[in-house]
Protein backbone atom coordinates (compact mmCIF):
# COMPACT_ATOMS: atom_id res chain seq x y z
CA UNK A 1 0.00 0.00 0.00
CA UNK A 2 2.83 2.39 0.90
CA UNK A 3 4.63 1.52 -2.35
CA UNK A 4 1.44 2.30 -4.31
CA UNK A 5 1.09 5.75 -2.67
CA UNK A 6 4.72 6.62 -3.39
CA UNK A 7 4.41 5.41 -6.99
CA UNK A 8 1.21 7.44 -7.48
CA UNK A 9 2.83 10.61 -6.13
CA UNK A 10 5.89 10.19 -8.31
CA UNK A 11 3.72 9.55 -11.35
CA UNK A 12 1.64 12.64 -10.61
CA UNK A 13 4.77 14.82 -10.26
CA UNK A 14 6.21 13.44 -13.49
CA UNK A 15 3.01 13.98 -15.48
CA UNK A 16 2.35 17.45 -14.07
CA UNK A 17 5.94 18.42 -14.75
CA UNK A 18 5.75 17.12 -18.32
CA UNK A 19 2.46 18.88 -18.96
CA UNK A 20 3.71 22.13 -17.43
CA UNK A 21 6.95 22.00 -19.40
CA UNK A 22 5.09 21.61 -22.67
CA UNK A 23 2.46 24.30 -22.13
CA UNK A 24 3.36 26.94 -19.59
CA UNK A 25 7.10 27.30 -18.99
CA UNK A 26 7.40 30.20 -21.46
CA UNK A 27 4.63 32.11 -19.66
CA UNK A 28 6.25 31.31 -16.33
CA UNK A 29 9.60 32.64 -17.52
CA UNK A 30 8.00 35.80 -18.89
CA UNK A 31 6.21 36.33 -15.58
CA UNK A 32 9.43 35.81 -13.57
CA UNK A 33 11.27 38.23 -15.89
CA UNK A 34 8.53 40.84 -15.48
CA UNK A 35 8.79 40.58 -11.68
CA UNK A 36 12.56 41.03 -11.91
CA UNK A 37 12.26 44.07 -14.19
CA UNK A 38 9.94 45.93 -11.79
CA UNK A 39 12.18 45.11 -8.81
CA UNK A 40 10.19 42.33 -7.12
CA UNK A 41 13.35 40.29 -6.70
CA UNK A 42 12.13 37.94 -3.98
CA UNK A 43 9.04 36.93 -5.96
CA UNK A 44 11.15 36.68 -9.13
CA UNK A 45 13.56 34.34 -7.35
CA UNK A 46 10.69 32.10 -6.27
CA UNK A 47 9.30 31.88 -9.79
CA UNK A 48 12.73 31.29 -11.35
CA UNK A 49 13.20 28.35 -8.98
CA UNK A 50 9.72 27.11 -9.83
CA UNK A 51 10.65 27.42 -13.50
CA UNK A 52 13.81 25.41 -12.85
CA UNK A 53 11.71 22.61 -11.37
CA UNK A 54 9.35 22.31 -14.33
CA UNK A 55 11.92 22.70 -17.11
CA UNK A 56 13.40 19.58 -18.73
CA UNK A 57 16.45 20.79 -20.65
CA UNK A 58 19.60 21.17 -18.57
CA UNK A 59 20.66 24.34 -20.38
CA UNK A 60 17.37 26.10 -19.67
CA UNK A 61 17.37 24.89 -16.08
CA UNK A 62 20.84 26.39 -15.58
CA UNK A 63 19.65 29.74 -16.95
CA UNK A 64 16.78 29.70 -14.47
CA UNK A 65 19.16 28.97 -11.61
CA UNK A 66 21.48 31.79 -12.68
CA UNK A 67 18.53 34.19 -12.76
CA UNK A 68 17.36 33.07 -9.32
CA UNK A 69 20.87 33.51 -7.94
CA UNK A 70 21.09 36.99 -9.44
CA UNK A 71 17.83 38.00 -7.77
CA UNK A 72 19.13 36.75 -4.43
CA UNK A 73 22.39 38.66 -4.94
CA UNK A 74 20.47 41.90 -5.39
CA UNK A 75 18.53 41.10 -2.21
CA UNK A 76 21.90 40.54 -0.45
CA UNK A 77 20.85 36.98 0.31
CA UNK A 78 24.34 35.84 -0.56
CA UNK A 79 24.22 32.38 1.02
CA UNK A 80 20.97 31.56 -0.82
CA UNK A 81 22.52 32.67 -4.09
CA UNK A 82 25.64 30.55 -3.50
CA UNK A 83 23.53 27.48 -2.71
CA UNK A 84 21.54 27.94 -5.92
CA UNK A 85 24.71 28.31 -7.99
CA UNK A 86 26.31 25.26 -6.39
CA UNK A 87 23.29 23.21 -7.49
CA UNK A 88 24.30 23.72 -11.14
CA UNK A 89 26.01 20.66 -12.58
CA UNK A 90 29.33 21.52 -14.25
CA UNK A 91 29.97 18.15 -15.86
CA UNK A 92 30.68 18.37 -19.59
CA UNK A 93 29.68 22.03 -19.91
CA UNK A 94 31.29 24.96 -21.71
CA UNK A 95 33.94 27.07 -19.98
CA UNK A 96 31.56 30.04 -20.06
CA UNK A 97 29.14 28.36 -17.63
CA UNK A 98 31.91 27.15 -15.31
CA UNK A 99 33.35 30.66 -15.28
CA UNK A 100 29.97 32.25 -14.57
CA UNK A 101 29.19 29.92 -11.66
CA UNK A 102 32.61 30.04 -10.00
CA UNK A 103 33.07 33.76 -10.55
CA UNK A 104 29.64 34.59 -9.13
CA UNK A 105 30.29 32.36 -6.10
CA UNK A 106 33.61 34.13 -5.55
CA UNK A 107 31.97 37.55 -5.95
CA UNK A 108 29.17 36.67 -3.52
CA UNK A 109 31.71 35.60 -0.90
CA UNK A 110 33.62 38.83 -1.49
CA UNK A 111 30.43 40.79 -0.86
CA UNK A 112 29.95 38.91 2.44
CA UNK A 113 33.62 39.53 3.38
CA UNK A 114 34.58 35.85 3.35
CA UNK A 115 37.90 36.45 1.62
CA UNK A 116 39.34 32.98 2.17
CA UNK A 117 36.32 31.42 0.49
CA UNK A 118 36.73 33.85 -2.40
CA UNK A 119 40.20 32.42 -2.90
CA UNK A 120 38.79 28.87 -2.90
CA UNK A 121 36.32 29.63 -5.70
CA UNK A 122 38.87 31.58 -7.74
CA UNK A 123 41.29 28.66 -7.50
CA UNK A 124 38.54 26.34 -8.69
CA UNK A 125 37.84 28.72 -11.58
CA UNK A 126 41.50 28.78 -12.63
CA UNK A 127 41.72 25.00 -12.39
CA UNK A 128 38.50 24.15 -14.24
CA UNK A 129 38.50 26.85 -16.93
CA UNK A 130 41.14 26.44 -19.62
CA UNK A 131 40.24 29.46 -21.77
CA UNK A 132 42.34 32.43 -20.65
CA UNK A 133 39.78 34.80 -22.17
CA UNK A 134 37.55 33.84 -19.25
CA UNK A 135 40.11 33.44 -16.45
CA UNK A 136 41.58 36.89 -17.13
CA UNK A 137 38.16 38.42 -16.41
CA UNK A 138 38.55 37.36 -12.79
CA UNK A 139 41.86 39.16 -12.22
CA UNK A 140 40.26 42.35 -10.94
CA UNK A 141 38.32 40.39 -8.32
CA UNK A 142 41.49 38.47 -7.44
CA UNK A 143 43.37 41.74 -6.96
CA UNK A 144 40.61 43.21 -4.79
CA UNK A 145 40.52 40.06 -2.68
CA UNK A 146 44.31 40.06 -2.25
CA UNK A 147 44.10 43.67 -1.11
CA UNK A 148 41.68 42.65 1.63
CA UNK A 149 44.19 40.04 2.83
CA UNK A 150 46.98 42.68 2.90
CA UNK A 151 48.77 40.91 0.02
CA UNK A 152 49.34 44.12 -1.88
CA UNK A 153 52.35 42.98 -3.90
CA UNK A 154 50.45 39.96 -5.23
CA UNK A 155 47.48 42.21 -6.06
CA UNK A 156 49.77 44.55 -7.96
CA UNK A 157 51.09 41.64 -10.03
CA UNK A 158 47.53 40.64 -11.01
CA UNK A 159 46.75 44.18 -12.16
CA UNK A 160 49.98 44.38 -14.12
CA UNK A 161 49.05 41.13 -15.87
CA UNK A 162 45.61 42.53 -16.66
CA UNK A 163 47.11 45.75 -17.98
CA UNK A 164 49.46 43.81 -20.26
CA UNK A 165 46.56 41.76 -21.62
CA UNK A 166 44.11 44.61 -22.13
CA UNK A 167 46.48 47.22 -23.51
CA UNK A 168 49.11 45.20 -25.33
CA UNK A 169 48.28 46.98 -28.60
CA UNK A 170 48.21 50.49 -27.13
CA UNK A 171 51.61 51.37 -25.69
CA UNK A 172 50.54 54.86 -24.59
CA UNK A 173 47.57 53.57 -22.57
CA UNK A 174 49.64 50.67 -21.25
CA UNK A 175 52.32 53.02 -19.89
CA UNK A 176 49.76 55.35 -18.35
CA UNK A 177 47.94 52.54 -16.54
CA UNK A 178 51.27 50.96 -15.50
CA UNK A 179 52.30 54.25 -13.94
CA UNK A 180 48.99 54.47 -12.10
CA UNK A 181 49.37 50.92 -10.74
CA UNK A 182 52.93 51.64 -9.59
CA UNK A 183 51.63 54.73 -7.81
CA UNK A 184 48.82 52.81 -6.10
CA UNK A 185 51.22 50.27 -4.64
CA UNK A 186 54.28 52.46 -4.01
CA UNK A 187 56.09 51.26 -0.90
CA UNK A 188 55.76 54.61 0.84
CA UNK A 189 51.98 54.46 0.29
CA UNK A 190 51.35 51.03 1.78
CA UNK A 191 49.96 50.92 5.34
CA UNK A 192 52.49 50.14 8.07
CA UNK A 193 50.89 47.15 9.76
CA UNK A 194 51.48 45.94 13.28
CA UNK A 195 52.58 42.36 13.97
CA UNK A 196 50.12 40.52 16.23
CA UNK A 197 52.83 38.01 17.24
CA UNK A 198 55.18 40.86 18.13
CA UNK A 199 52.46 42.49 20.25
CA UNK A 200 51.95 39.19 22.10
CA UNK A 201 55.67 38.79 22.78
CA UNK A 202 55.99 42.36 24.01
CA UNK A 203 53.05 42.01 26.42
CA UNK A 204 54.42 38.67 27.61
CA UNK A 205 57.74 40.31 28.42
CA UNK A 206 56.45 43.56 29.91
CA UNK A 207 52.71 43.85 30.65
CA UNK A 208 51.14 46.67 28.67
CA UNK A 209 54.00 47.02 26.21
CA UNK A 210 52.05 45.27 23.45
CA UNK A 211 49.15 47.69 23.86
CA UNK A 212 51.56 50.63 23.66
CA UNK A 213 53.02 49.10 20.49
CA UNK A 214 49.55 49.30 18.90
CA UNK A 215 49.33 52.96 20.03
CA UNK A 216 46.86 52.26 22.82
CA UNK A 217 48.99 53.90 25.47
CA UNK A 218 46.24 54.35 28.06
CA UNK A 219 45.39 50.65 27.96
CA UNK A 220 49.07 49.74 28.11
CA UNK A 221 49.66 51.80 31.25
CA UNK A 222 46.47 50.46 32.84
CA UNK A 223 47.54 46.88 32.06
CA UNK A 224 50.96 47.40 33.61
CA UNK A 225 49.48 48.93 36.76
CA UNK A 226 46.92 46.09 37.05
CA UNK A 227 49.60 43.38 36.82
CA UNK A 228 51.90 45.27 39.19
CA UNK A 229 49.03 45.63 41.67
CA UNK A 230 48.36 41.89 41.51
CA UNK A 231 52.01 41.17 42.31
CA UNK A 232 51.81 43.75 45.10
CA UNK A 233 48.79 42.01 46.65
CA UNK A 234 50.73 38.75 46.73
CA UNK A 235 53.72 40.46 48.33
CA UNK A 236 51.59 42.15 50.99
CA UNK A 237 49.88 38.88 51.83
CA UNK A 238 53.22 37.15 52.31
CA UNK A 239 54.64 40.01 54.42
CA UNK A 240 51.63 40.01 56.74
CA UNK A 241 51.51 36.19 56.74
CA UNK A 242 48.16 35.94 54.93
CA UNK A 243 49.78 33.36 52.73
CA UNK A 244 46.78 31.57 51.34
CA UNK A 245 44.58 34.63 50.87
CA UNK A 246 47.35 36.80 49.46
CA UNK A 247 48.73 34.22 47.07
CA UNK A 248 45.28 33.00 45.92
CA UNK A 249 43.95 36.53 45.34
CA UNK A 250 47.17 37.69 43.71
CA UNK A 251 47.31 34.66 41.42
CA UNK A 252 43.69 35.12 40.38
CA UNK A 253 44.19 38.79 39.54
CA UNK A 254 47.57 38.14 37.93
CA UNK A 255 46.13 35.48 35.68
CA UNK A 256 43.24 37.71 34.69
CA UNK A 257 45.24 40.86 33.99
CA UNK A 258 48.44 39.33 32.64
CA UNK A 259 46.90 36.75 30.30
CA UNK A 260 44.05 39.09 29.44
CA UNK A 261 46.56 41.79 28.52
CA UNK A 262 48.36 39.40 26.16
CA UNK A 263 45.13 38.48 24.36
CA UNK A 264 44.11 42.13 24.31
CA UNK A 265 47.35 43.19 22.65
CA UNK A 266 46.78 40.62 19.88
CA UNK A 267 43.24 41.91 19.33
CA UNK A 268 44.40 45.53 19.26
CA UNK A 269 47.09 44.75 16.68
CA UNK A 270 44.51 43.10 14.40
CA UNK A 271 42.07 45.98 14.98
CA UNK A 272 44.77 48.52 14.15
CA UNK A 273 45.63 46.70 10.92
CA UNK A 274 41.99 46.42 9.91
CA UNK A 275 41.29 50.10 10.53
CA UNK A 276 44.17 51.53 8.52
CA UNK A 277 43.96 48.88 5.76
CA UNK A 278 40.21 49.40 5.29
CA UNK A 279 40.66 53.04 4.34
CA UNK A 280 43.61 52.27 2.08
CA UNK A 281 41.80 49.40 0.33
CA UNK A 282 38.70 51.51 -0.22
CA UNK A 283 40.81 54.08 -2.05
CA UNK A 284 42.48 51.30 -4.05
CA UNK A 285 39.10 49.89 -5.04
CA UNK A 286 37.96 53.22 -6.46
CA UNK A 287 41.21 53.74 -8.37
CA UNK A 288 41.13 50.19 -9.80
CA UNK A 289 37.55 50.71 -11.01
CA UNK A 290 38.56 53.96 -12.69
CA UNK A 291 41.37 52.22 -14.58
CA UNK A 292 39.76 48.94 -15.58
CA UNK A 293 35.96 49.22 -15.40
CA UNK A 294 34.28 51.36 -18.11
Amino acid sequence: MKFLRVFTCLLFVFLSRLTYANNDTLKLKQFADSLFIVGNYFEASVYYQKLDFFLIGENEKNKAKLSAANANKILKQYDNAINILNAISLNDVHDSLIYEVKYQCALLNYLKNDFLQVEVYLNQLNYLVSDSNYTSKSWILQALNLNEQYKWQAAKEKLLMLNSRLHKNDSVLYKRVRKEIDGMYAMNQLPKLKSASKAIKMSSLIPGLGQCYTKNYGEGIASFISVASSVGIMAVGIVFQFYFTGIATGNMLLGKFYLGGIKRSEFLAEKYNYTIAKSFNQDLKLRIKQQFIP
